[in-house]
């Protein structure tokens, strides 16, 4: 699958290390080689601007978030640099492609590229990174340069099925995985959309824009909104759509939808916790069914990071 929704910003320099680190809400320091992390770069009020999934690579970072979404990090970040030896780029020499089903490790092999075999854990191949995702199937996410695609896709299509952007998003929806989209940014809290429980925040890292927020969120209480998987008859809703209630009362909002190709659409919703077992419609009056998530939405005590 070509990955055209999303986009790649690097972050390089002597400081680049740290200057993450107390920007976004996962511990960059603290990630060891070869793996990959979610992490949300939030507004002071705890709102997120982005999600991204960062990497090193090489000297620098990269982070990979939706497309729409890269100028918003890019200038954000900068109002911040300041006197910090980091340098942020938008990576535009770089094509992303996503890899999945049962056969994708093989399929990369005989590409003669690496599959790292545990979600989070980062492969490299000359300039070319792996990424194993977590997902209801084998993912796999590439991130390589414009001038060696070409080859890799048709070595990739050899052996598997081309497939539209719109299967990886579904693939995405059915893991979970939550995003920030241009027309959601500010709009949720970490824990809105689950970040917490698919390990992109740290409640032990320390400072960065929004922490209070969000870990007085998880120490003295509960999320009054929560992520959910949806299901409905009707086409694809954009992100920031509004959910309703049946007396037409707004509960909750989009977060990423895709169609499944069966007349139906799946989709991820923030959502009211006190209004999850009552009826839920689009504003079009489209209903919408829940589906399971493939991990709990509470964890004990000391499970927490």
């Amino acid at each position: 699958m070509p990955l055209t929704h999303l986009a790649v910003v690097q972050a390089s320099g002597a400081d680049a290390t740290a200057f993450l680190h107390s920007q976004l809400s996962n511990d960059v320091q603290g990630l060891p080689p070869q793996r990959s992390l979610l992490a949300g770069y939030c507004n002071a009020k705890g709102r997120l601007f982005t999600i991204s999934r960062l990497w090193r690579h090489g000297d620098a970072w990269l982070l990979c978030l939706p497309a729409d979404s890269a100028e918003t990090l890019l200038k954000r970040l900068r109002m911040f640099v300041l006197r910090s030896k980091v340098t942020l780029t938008l990576r535009q020499d770089l094509t992303l492609f996503g890899v999945s089903g049962d056969a994708a490790a093989t399929a990369l092999g005989r590409a003669g590229l690496p599959a790292p075999d545990q979600d989070g854990s980062v492969a490299t191949h000359d300039d070319t990174s792996v990424l194993c995702l977590p997902g209801t199937v084998p993912r796999y996410l590439l991130c390589l340069t414009d001038a060696v695609a070409p080859a890799t896709w048709t070595a990739l299509t050899e052996v598997a099925r081309p497939a539209d952007t719109g299967y990886w998003r579904l693939l995405e929806i059915d893991a979970g995985q939550p995003s920030v989209h241009a027309a959601t940014a500010e709009t949720f809290v970490p824990q809105h959309v689950n970040l917490e429980r698919v390990d992109g925040v740290s409640f032990r890292k320390g400072c960065y824009p929004g922490q209070e927020i969000v870990a007085r969120m998880h120490y003295l209480g509960k999320p009054s909104r929560r992520m959910y998987r949806m299901q409905t008859t009707a086409p694809p809703p954009p992100p920031g759509t509004a959910v309703q209630d049946e007396r037409q009362r707004e509960v909750g909002t989009v977060v990423d939808a895709q169609a499944t190709g069966t007349d139906a659409t799946r989709l991820l919703a923030a959502l009211q916790v006190a209004a999850i077992d009552s009826p839920l419609l689009l504003p079009d009056g489209a209903r919408l069914e829940r589906l399971d998530l493939p991990y709990p939405l509470e964890a004990p005590d000391s499970a927490e990071a």
